[in-house]
């Protein structure tokens, strides 16, 4: 009998696919396998026994989506935990943490509502009153464009600005796509310090409803 651990292959996967589209954690010089152990050592194991129980957990949607944040969120946590350790300007680093990094990371995913299928190509923009919210490192975008790839998920770190935002900023997260109509998500961040700073905020699945008419075939094809 052959047992399987479904976990792994999500962990190995969904790094692979951060490492591949965003941008900060591929220039980050991070080792792909030290994050892999980071996450596996900290997300109880699925155990299968057969092939049947693979397809099954394979085809469990909400099941992926649900794992899949998870580990986005600690893959974060490993990028921030693994370059803590491995500065060597400790008075230099926690000046940055104080003064920069003070809003946590907001992680989440856009699907279908009918079918919880990925919608690739979602313009997903951070707002501030309105405004496109200021990254904390520019090589970060915002507006952010989903992927197939990434499971639909999309990512930010907003720079935190004291005196425009006080201590729990208002945000507004939109959601537009040609063939959906358009949604928004409000949420509110607290301005973290210490151990916890930069720690990931998941969103809610965020569901899109296609406008009147479209054919939803394109959901399906291979790119």
């Amino acid at each position: 009998m052959t047992i399987k651990n479904l976990m792994m292959d999500i962990v190995i996967n969904t790094v692979g696919e951060v490492m591949k589209n965003d941008r900060m954690v591929k220039d980050s010089g991070m080792n792909r396998e030290d994050i892999i152990a980071y996450v596996l050592n900290r997300v109880p194991p699925k155990y299968i026994t057969s092939e049947r129980g693979i397809l099954h957990g394979a085809l469990d949607v909400k099941y992926m989506i649900q794992q899949k944040m998870d580990v986005l969120a600690l893959i974060y946590e490993a990028v921030r935990e693994i370059n803590a350790r491995r500065s060597s300007n400790v008075i230099s680093r926690e000046s940055i943490v104080i003064d920069q990094i003070s809003l946590p990371h907001i992680i989440g995913t856009i699907l279908e509502e009918t079918t919880l299928s990925i919608i690739p190509d979602v313009e997903v923009s951070l707002l501030f009153k309105d405004k496109l919210a200021e990254m904390l490192y520019e090589e970060w975008e915002n507006p952010y464009q989903s992927h197939k790839a990434t499971m639909g998920y999309y990512h930010f770190w907003p720079k935190y600005n004291k005196k425009a935002m006080g201590a729990k900023p208002a945000f507004t997260i939109r959601f537009k796509h040609p063939k959906f109509q358009e949604r928004t998500h409000e949420i509110k961040l607290d301005a973290q310090e210490g151990e916890d700073l930069g720690k990931p905020i998941i969103v809610p699945i965020i569901l899109l409803t296609a406008r009147e008419g479209v054919n939803l075939d394109f959901l399906y094809e291979e790119k």
